[in-house]
């Protein structure tokens, strides 16, 4: 029987009965994400003049728009802030995350409504657990349980607390609070999440690891997404070489990747549990992102660099 010939749930048990071939295909799917982006990249380098010219044009269009102005009255403060970004910060902020997060928000919505729905994605799920389950070895739950303690919640708050000391430190108060918020915000927004929908999570007659709460959606993956996220973030603020740039973000993805894979792999967690953990991160990140990239920017701080 060949792949075209099986179901969906056939092929999410033979995937799963190769646990390290679905860490390969997971990581091989990061690459072309970041080459993607790469790719995006390359491509808004070429035509900057263009979309240069394009932003202007909008920005000064709906800054003199008759609704524009009666709101700047009756909203000074927004007004002020608008004033301060250019053209080419208002499409980076309003227009590339703006697009990330309607991507992410429709991946996690479809994914909701499938697993709430009892779709076949549920029916994937626990052919995927039962296979990684059967397909585990000693040896690959001793380093994954050892890995996995990397994305808990205290692991984090060590980061968490480390990253903001440095930034305040350099005197970087903005990106700090911005930090924390985004951490102690993603949490909140996982804990949240996870009520709402009160997924069980997979159960096994032999468990190779117990985690309590719920399990849509993964936390780990959430809080790795969100805390490797923002690191890549702080590292395009302060890293000018393209080089050193690629690696940040290749190494984030693929340590995130690898952490939403434990979860799987040690049976605590179903494959949407892990992308709804991935996209709701990505949600949570793009507002935090855009957020303070609007903070540094205010009256008093135009000086700051503007990331690539």
């Amino acid at each position: 029987m060949n792949a075209l010939d099986m179901s969906a749930e056939e092929l999410a048990a033979a995937v799963g009965a190769r646990p390290f071939l679905l860490l390969a295909l997971l990581l091989a799917g990061t690459v072309g994400v970041l080459l993607g982006l790469v790719g995006v990249a390359r491509l808004s380098d070429r035509h900057a003049r263009a979309l240069w010219g394009r932003a202007v044009r909008a920005y000064r269009a709906a800054a003199e728009h008759p609704i524009t102005r009666r709101l700047s009255t009756t909203f000074p403060s927004v007004a002020r802030v608008l004033r301060e970004l250019s053209a080419a910060e208002y499409l980076v902020i309003h227009l590339a995350l703006g697009l990330a997060l309607s991507m992410a928000a429709l991946v996690f919505i479809a994914l909701a409504d499938a697993v709430s729905g009892g779709a076949s994605i549920v029916q994937v799920d626990r052919a995927l657990a039962r296979a990684l389950h059967g397909a585990t070895s000693s040896a690959g739950v001793a380093a994954l349980r050892a890995f996995t303690h990397l994305g808990s919640g205290w692991a984090l708050t060590v980061v968490a607390i480390v990253v903001a000391a440095a930034l305040l430190w350099r005197r970087e108060r903005v990106l700090a609070v911005g930090w924390l918020i985004a951490l102690a915000g993603g949490g909140l927004l996982n804990y949240a999440l996870k009520a709402l929908f009160a997924r069980p999570r997979p159960t096994f007659d032999e468990p190779l690891a117990l985690a309590a709460g719920w399990s849509f959606p993964s936390g780990h993956s959430m809080g790795t997404f969100v805390t490797f996220g923002m690191l890549s973030y702080l590292g395009l603020l302060f890293v000018r070489t393209l080089r050193v740039r690629l690696a940040i973000l290749a190494l984030a993805m693929s340590w995130t990747v690898a952490m939403g894979f434990s979860r799987m792999y040690l049976g605590v967690h179903y494959l949407s549990d892990v992308l709804a953990g991935f996209a709701a991160g990505s949600m949570w990140l793009a507002v935090c992102v855009s957020g303070i990239e609007v903070a540094r920017r205010r009256p008093g701080r135009a000086n700051q660099p503007i990331p690539a």
